[in-house]
């Protein structure tokens, strides 16, 4: 019998879909599940926001700051702003361009990033962009990560 597999699988674990694509499978009591390292995926989820050429969404917001086991007053303080600002975030009046470049660089430092990490960010999300993406990604399109090439595939 079979043990392993690899299919397209659409992971809604983190608050909004992430498709993942050529992802090892195990069965396991007879059922198959993800056969993957979950921590290594969040940490590739942040990577792929924080260089996301649009404005970054409630659900996005939210899991970051869930991310970094922040309450939305501790999160808020960072940006100095309330936690009634932060729940607004993560209910969709999204931060302005610039606070959403600043929360990216805030994950980009938690994350260790070099300076050429946040010389690249800079060159790759311009404010400009961020002002004119404004408008919510649509929800039906989830990120697309083949885990073939991604550090958080076992197999």
């Amino acid at each position: 019998m079979k043990n392993k597999k690899f299919e397209t699988f659409t992971y809604e674990g983190l608050g909004f879909p992430i498709e993942l694509i050529n992802v090892p499978m195990k069965k396991i009591f007879g059922e198959w599940i993800l056969d993957i390292n979950l921590s290594k995926l969040q940490i590739e989820v942040l990577n792929m926001l924080i260089h996301e050429p649009t404005t970054l969404q409630a659900d996005e917001l939210r899991f970051i700051r869930k991310y970094f086991e922040m309450t939305t007053t501790a999160f808020g303080e960072i940006f100095g702003v309330s936690h009634v600002a932060v729940l607004k975030w993560e209910s969709g009046q999204l931060p302005s361009p610039a606070m959403d470049m600043y929360i990216r660089m805030y994950v980009m430092d938690r994350l260790k990033g070099s300076n050429e990490e946040f010389g690249k960010l800079y060159h790759q999300v311009s404010l400009a962009s961020l002002a004119k993406s404004r408008k919510k990604r649509s929800s039906f399109k989830p990120f697309v990560i083949d885990a073939k090439n991604s550090s958080f595939a076992y197999a």
